[in-house]
Order: C-alpha cells, then sequence, then structure tokens
C-alpha cells in the first residue's frame, strides 16, 4: 500500500559517497534517500546563495569521512553547517545536541549519485521567495510547523530511531 492509499512509507537508509567540488572533502554515510526535503529557511538560503537546499538525513553514527573533513560554521543553538574549506561546497547541517544527531543532514548535491535522492516536502514554506517554485505537489511546512516535522521524521524513520 502506498501514501495516497493511507499506509505510512517506512524509510531504509542507504549508504552513499559523495564529496566537494573540488574533491577535498569525500565521504560515505547511510542515508534516507527517499525522504529528502526542500529547505527554504533563511539560513539555508544565506549559506548557500540560493532560494533552497535540498537535504536527507543521514542515520545517526554512520558518516565518515575519508578524505579531509568540512569547516564548520555555528549557524544556530541547533546545529553547524559544514562546508569545504578549499571550494566552499556546503556540505552537511550537524545537529548540535546528542539526542538530536538523527536529524543531521547530507546536501544532495553533494552526493555521488544525487538523481538517487527523492525530495518528499518543503519546509520552512513560509519564507519560500515567491518567485522560486519547484515541486509545488508536495506538502509544505512552516516554521510554526517545526515541531510536527520532527514528528513526521520520527514516525518515517522508525524503528530506526
Amino acid at each position: 500500500m502506498n501514501r495516497s492509499q493511507g499506509q505510512q512509507v517506512r524509510h531504509e537508509p542507504t549508504k552513499v559517497t559523495g564529496g566537494c567540488l573540488c574533491g577535498s572533502v569525500r565521504y560515505e554515510t547511510e542515508v534516507y534517500l527517499h525522504n529528502g526535503y526542500i529547505c527554504h529557511c533563511t539560513i539555508c538560503q544565506r549559506s548557500t546563495g540560493q532560494p533552497a537546499e535540498i537535504t536527507v538525513l543521514i542515520k545517526a553514527g554512520t558518516l565518515k569521512y575519508l578524505k579531509d573533513e568540512p569547516k564548520y560554521y555555528v549557524s544556530s543553538d541547533d546545529g553547524k553547517r559544514g562546508f569545504c574549506g578549499h571550494c566552499g561546497s556546503r556540505i552537511v547541517w550537524q545537529a548540535s545536541r546528542r539526542e538530536d544527531e538523527w536529524l543531521t543532514n547530507i546536501t544532495v548535491g553533494t552526493l555521488d549519485r544525487p538523481a538517487e535522492a527523492r525530495v518528499t516536502r518543503h519546509i520552512y514554506a513560509d519564507t519560500q521567495l515567491p518567485w522560486y517554485r519547484v515541486c509545488e505537489e508536495l506538502p509544505k511546512l512552516t516554521e510554526k510547523d517545526a515541531g510536527r516535522l520532527i514528528e513526521l521524521l520520527r514516525d518515517e524513520l522508525r524503528p530506526e530511531l
């Protein structure tokens, strides 16, 4: 049964590799490849220089850097953003609190095979730029939906969490 028939879809982690534009930072991890989201928050907009960022959650404890590691910028109390110190590619958002490690995510564009990722929703849609329209058929959550988003993600990723 699929979602349209009323049953929740479970997501399994998939082993992936990826890295930055110049190849200095390389990683391997397990991600929830078919549970990506488009984030329209103003911090993602500023940190990427783009209208939104598309990411997938990693399975906690699986992220390993194979070549160099990103530099980090603490962008909020909730987490820090990792980027290549050479080419500037945005790679990872890492949660500050250990109990939130499962929210750590990788940018889809850094995956070696980004076309395999699937986006399931928009988040922080209340700050979506009015001229940026992509995947408009997907559900949209706003900043005030943040608590509900956490619960949705936990439900979708169980029994992993």
